[in-house]
């Protein structure tokens, strides 16, 4: 839990104290955490790890900056909302309101109460929290299912004679996925460092063969 707060905030801290502002046309801490299927979920871990040889003092509070959520719902009882809340406060994002939602009984556990709210079966209120966290589980899954898939089509890459794991980063870097690498010609993939014109020729047939 802790790591998962690490990665979507830090990304926004860190953004604002890197630039001092905003990316052009953000509105809100979604815009600036990019979670699309082409963001590698590497990219994330390495930002988590920048973040941690940062000092707190440099990271600007990003309230005027950015608009943070209004409420953080964990999907978990009080061992996983306590995490959640450490983390937070490490970020210095301690006023964000936060709750957490035991899905067996439906608990509502909120920070500094030792018993969790129980809401009626039948309360809008509750419905809403609990489509919150359904429709977030649906998200989270199909992302999932989608870098298992995009690993998957990597991998073909392995397969190759002479492409090496450096030289497999490369190529996905600059064409972003291996069915745009099988689209480029052999001009475009030569030009890509450490690819020559003979590794580029191999490629794009072996790529054309599978």
């Amino acid at each position: 839990m802790a790591e998962v707060v690490r990665r979507r905030y830090s990304r926004v801290l860190l953004d604002i104290s890197e630039t001092g502002n905003r990316r052009p046309g953000s509105t809100d801490a979604n815009a600036i955490v990019d979670l699309s299927p082409e963001h590698s979920q590497e990219n994330a871990f390495d930002t988590a790890r920048r973040m941690e040889t940062y000092p707190l003092s440099a990271i600007r509070y990003p309230q005027s900056v950015v608009r943070l959520p209004d409420l953080i719902i964990v999907d978990g009882g009080k061992g996983q909302l306590s995490a959640a809340c450490h983390e937070l406060q490490r970020l210095g994002l301690h006023d964000l309101r936060i709750i957490g939602l035991a899905k067996e009984r439906e608990e509502i556990y909120r920070p500094g109460r030792a018993l969790p709210l129980r809401l009626p079966m039948d309360s809008g209120a509750l419905r809403l929290l609990q489509r919150i966290r359904d429709e977030a589980h649906r998200f989270a899954n199909a992302y999932h299912q989608l870098l298992m898939k995009k690993r998957v089509e990597e991998s073909i890459l392995d397969d190759c004679p002479g492409v090496s794991q450096n030289r497999k980063n490369l190529l996905l870097r600059r064409f972003g996925s291996v069915n745009r690498l099988r689209k480029a010609s052999v001009e475009e993939i030569s030009s890509t460092e450490g690819i020559g014109r003979k590794l580029a020729e191999d490629l794009h047939r072996f790529l054309q063969q599978h």
